[in-house]
């Protein structure tokens, strides 16, 4: 169960600051996070089985990051990768409000999802499983497997805590403790998950300054939460 906590403007400093981890089985072809030699102003990890992203940002601020909605599958499964959703809006031009009309327009292709996109101005959320687009004003906000804001705990806990780190600037190690919060109850509901099979396979802070510079770091886990690689980046927004 995937978790982005998310600041949208929350101070003069910050345009958006991202906290959110990526769960996943473990033996899924996937490449850490980088420039893409096809989309070379995307800085993103790759699903290597389906070719799109989870999370990513682009050298002109532009950020997008999906998450599942947890249900049963329909039958027949739709056609389309939910990875293709972010990648189409970092790929491309298009303002938040605009991107997500064509993919309502197109919302029954994939399985239930969660998208939100930004661009700098506008940071907007859809889900194809409530079917409208919102725009998110200043505030924090939690997405899980269930629409924004939902009640599940971990949702809960992580805007509360991120509100907190308002004090200290958004400090990256601090917005790395909020994701490794294993709480209480079964291992699926906790923030941070870590069994031999599935679990939090990367954790990502992101952070896109009111003065345009950008800062993006990528933390990799093996089986049962074992630390793996680190991948950290710097930079100014271009143009």
């Amino acid at each position: 169960m995937c978790l982005i906590l998310l600041a949208v403007r929350p101070d003069a400093a910050h345009q958006l600051v991202v906290a959110a981890n990526r769960d996943e089985q473990y033996a899924r072809p996937t490449a850490r996070a980088g420039w893409w030699q096809d989309h070379s102003h995307i800085l993103a990890g790759r699903d290597l089985e389906a070719g799109g992203t989870w999370l990513g940002v682009t050298d002109k601020g532009r950020f997008a990051a999906v998450t599942n909605f947890r249900e049963d599958p329909p039958e027949p499964l739709p056609p389309r990768s939910r990875g293709e959703l972010t990648l189409g809006f970092l790929a491309g031009t298009r303002a938040p409000g605009e991107y997500l009309e064509n993919v309502h327009a197109d919302a029954d292709e994939y399985r239930g999802f969660n998208l939100i996109v930004s661009d700098g101005q506008r940071c907007c959320y859809y889900s194809n499983r409530e079917g409208r687009i919102r725009e998110l004003t200043p505030g924090f906000y939690g997405l899980s497997n269930q629409l924004l804001d939902c009640d599940w705990p971990k949702v809960i806990r992580g805007r509360k805590q991120l509100a907190r780190l308002e004090d200290s600037g958004f400090d990256t190690d601090s917005l790395f403790e909020l994701l490794f919060c294993k709480g209480d109850g079964e291992p699926y509901s906790q923030s941070f998950i870590a069994t031999e099979r599935y679990g939090t396979s990367a954790s990502t802070v992101v952070k896109i300054g009111a003065a345009g510079n950008v800062c993006f770091e990528e933390r990799n886990f093996r089986p049962m939460g074992e630390p793996d690689s680190v991948q950290s980046y710097e930079f100014e927004i271009q143009g």
